[in-house]
């Protein structure tokens, strides 16, 4: 399938250069006029190539295209992307763009440089509750990325202002509200969907015989305590003291707890999903 090679090699740069063209917002005033439309084509064109991807190794084999860490790491990728951009369709946030998209590139990198290029024969996730588990997981798996990454850029935008550095970086970045509305509302999000994800992978483990799933499994209690952690997150506004630089911090934290999680699901031996 020479498609997906060139997709596979491809997408890593192609979101690069999305996020290259975002940080020239930096420059302020100076931006080129061009820049604006330019990455709005390369970032919809990338995120359609990739969707592309997926179909290709859909149509190869006739299974729901998600399977194996890499092709599972490249769909958070793609999910990340494509709620950034809902995210910012409303309130343009191209300083922000820039270190999502860069995030992106990195997890597709790591996806094609570790994992086959196609799918195997053996697909799974033929049935719906399968299919919906992993499609909320991603969805779940994005929001804390962007829950995460919104989180530091708030603590960035609060040591500007301890520090009274009111310069290019301060300028570029929006607002403390914004950042810390964001990452509550991607907790959120990633919470909600972590919730069906759960119970419809629980199910699904109670229902397959075969299966090593088990609730003292490493991985079961990593992904309960990022939603119990994600939950926590979400709803601090009303929880006292834990005022919104706290729960940047915590989203920071958990983002790198998400990052171990899908890095355990990379070795078979350490998981009990069957890729």
């Amino acid at each position: 399938m020479r498609s997906v090679q060139v997709l596979t090699v491809s997408l890593p740069l192609l979101y690069a250069g999305t996020a290259a063209l975002y940080a020239l917002s930096y420059a302020g005033e100076r931006t080129p006029a061009w820049s604006q439309t330019a990455r709005r084509v390369l970032l919809l064109a990338t995120i359609a190539a990739h969707v592309g991807l997926f179909g290709l190794h859909a149509q190869a084999h006739g299974a729901f295209p998600i399977q194996g860490a890499a092709l599972t790491i490249s769909g958070v990728a793609l999910t990340t992307a494509i709620l950034f951009r809902l995210v910012s369709l409303r309130v343009p946030q191209p300083t922000v763009g820039t270190l999502v998209l860069t995030a992106v590139a990195l997890l597709q990198w790591a996806a094609a440089a570790f994992g086959p290029v196609s799918a195997s024969e053996a697909a799974p996730a033929k049935n719906g509750a399968a299919v919906l588990h992993i499609v909320v997981m991603l969805l779940a798996s994005a929001a804390l990325v962007l829950s995460g990454v919104y989180g530091w850029l708030h603590l960035v935008q609060y040591r500007q202002m301890q520090r009274r550095a009111f310069g290019r970086l301060f300028r570029n970045l929006p607002s403390l509200e914004l950042l810390s509305r964001t990452t509550r509302r991607a907790a959120l999000a990633g919470f909600l969907c972590l919730t069906v994800g759960l119970n419809v992978g629980i199910g699904l483990g109670h229902a397959t015989p075969e299966s090593a799933f088990s609730y003292g499994d490493p991985e079961v209690i990593l992904v309960m305590a990022l939603w119990i952690h994600f939950g926590v997150i979400a709803f601090s506004g009303r929880i006292p003291g834990l005022n919104a630089r706290r729960a940047s911090y915590a989203a920071l934290g958990g983002l790198l707890t998400l990052l171990v999680a899908i890095g355990v699901m990379a070795f078979p031996a350490l998981s009990f999903h069957a890729f």
